[in-house]
Order: structure tokens, then sequence, then C-alpha cells
């Protein structure tokens, strides 16, 4: 009897940590050059770093990210919440834009 109730209490303690979300992530700048990826309609603008580091651009505003799909292959600056989510079926670092500034 006393099995069953140390195995009801790991499977709820497993339960547990199963559901919290992860935490939140304080807002990152970063810079690079933007590329399209992918096939329209469902092409995505990602930015790569110097450093070699992909992020999946999400732009809290339609008209911006129209903006800069119009101008990609371009360097930006960008400050936003990054986020692990799946793209393509593979996990892909996002970025929730904030603000974005082109660079020379």
């Amino acid at each position: 009897m006393r099995c069953y109730g140390l195995l009801l209490l790991s499977m709820l303690f497993v339960i547990g940590c199963a559901t919290q979300p992860p935490p939140a992530q304080p807002p990152i700048v970063v810079e690079g050059e933007v590329v399209s990826r992918g096939q329209a309609p469902f092409a995505a603008l990602v930015l790569e770093t110097a450093a070699h580091n992909y992020y999946l651009l999400v732009f809290e505003n339609e008209a911006d990210r129209q903006a800069v799909a119009a101008e990609a292959p371009v360097r930006l600056r960008v400050e936003g919440t990054p986020y692990l989510d799946r793209w393509q079926g593979i996990p892909y670092t996002h970025l929730r834009v904030h603000r974005w500034e082109r660079l020379r």
C-alpha cells in the first residue's frame, strides 16, 4: 500500500513540473542580417548574428513585418523577447520584436 502512495506522489510531482510555464525571458538586443526563409505563404524572416545565432522574427505589427520583408536581405538591430517554439517541425528560437532599426 505504501508503494502505491509513493507512486501516486511521484506522478503528481511529475505532472506539476510538466505543467509549469517556462520562466519569462528578459528582452535582448541582437544585430545581424535578416533573410526570408521558406516558401510563401509560409516564409519566415530569420535574423543571423555574427556569432551564427539564428532568431525567427515575430513582429507585433504586420506593417513592420511587411516593411522588413520587402527589403530582405537587410541588416537590422532588433530588441525583443526570445522564446522557444517550433518552426518546420523543429525547436527554433523565436524573437518577439518590440523595436527594430536598419543598420548600414
